[in-house]
């Protein structure tokens, strides 16, 4: 694990983080909790430990005072069983979504300076019902955190989880981490804004589901705006399936979408894939 990722990861961020020992994800818990404390961010740490106290004694014993966090309400800590399953061991997304949602703006009422959740999910592996949806959950979860405000890092244990439930789950983030980190920043990050959304970093297949999902909801989401831009000043590189996308949701949008910034490579390759006959949208 590269503590210098976690020091650059920042609200807006939602990142899928593979770990194949113990000693891996308890340091990258020991992090990121670190650093949500030091920034006034409100964490809530849903622990793959086989107990809450475990879970603390870890964070306890990388040098973090749990005990003044957990009473101030700064810190709030979890099982990730308990925490995403009912009573019944089942797992309903859509209830999920609506509770990081709530989690989000308790933490705006609060005061806190972000909301930073760190959640493992390996549980999905055994098979819970409604653990099929845990692709559709954490596409939608890039909705709840594009707004800047919140920042979440999930978590599966690729010692347990197939390669299809790691390639599902790494398709529905932005960025996917694993022992080797390629860079210090998230590959793509998304933020919505005033007036539409910001795309920064590259997009591709590995994160095509993300976007999918948030250019799909994207009109939804930023409300009655006559216009609403996808700006691509700082989107250093877009596939064609990403340039097909863009322009998918421009065809759906009654001339309310424009894309601005793009760099030469983007725009050629966005007028390649017909976004030149869509009105406005270049």
């Amino acid at each position: 694990m590269d503590p210098m990722l976690v020091e650059g990861l920042r609200p807006g961020d939602h990142v899928c983080w593979t770990y194949a020992t113990d000693a891996e994800r308890r340091r990258l818990a020991a992090a990121y909790v670190r650093c949500g404390l030091r920034d006034h961010h409100r964490v809530v740490h849903l622990a793959a430990a086989p107990g809450r106290d475990e879970a603390l004694a870890d964070l306890a014993a990388a040098g973090i005072d749990v005990a003044p966090a957990l009473r101030r309400g700064d810190l709030q800590v979890l099982i990730a069983t308990d925490a995403y399953l009912d009573d019944s061991g089942a797992f309903d997304a859509e209830r999920t979504h609506h509770q990081w949602t709530e989690a989000v703006r308790s933490a705006r009422r609060d005061g806190y300076a972000g909301l930073r959740a760190l959640g493992d999910l390996t549980w999905a592996a055994a098979g819970a019902p409604g653990a099929d949806r845990i692709g559709w959950f954490e596409r939608q979860l890039n909705r709840v955190f594009a707004d800047g405000y919140g920042m979440a890092v999930c978590t599966y244990d690729r010692r347990v989880c197939s390669r299809t439930l790691l390639s599902d789950v790494a398709r529905a983030h932005p960025c996917t981490v694993t022992a080797d980190p390629a860079g210090r920043e998230p590959l793509l990050r998304m933020i919505r804004n005033a007036t539409g959304l910001r795309l920064s970093g590259e997009a591709d297949l590995s994160n095509r589901d993300s976007l999918a999902t948030l250019l799909g909801h994207l009109l939804e989401d930023t409300g009655t705006r006559p216009v609403v831009t996808i700006d691509l000043a700082d989107l250093r590189f877009a596939d064609a399936s990403t340039c097909e996308l863009i322009v998918h949701t421009g065809r759906n949008a009654d001339g309310r979408l424009r894309t601005i910034g793009a760099r030469p490579q983007v725009q050629r390759l966005l007028t390649l894939v017909g976004g030149a006959l869509v009105p406005g949208l270049l």
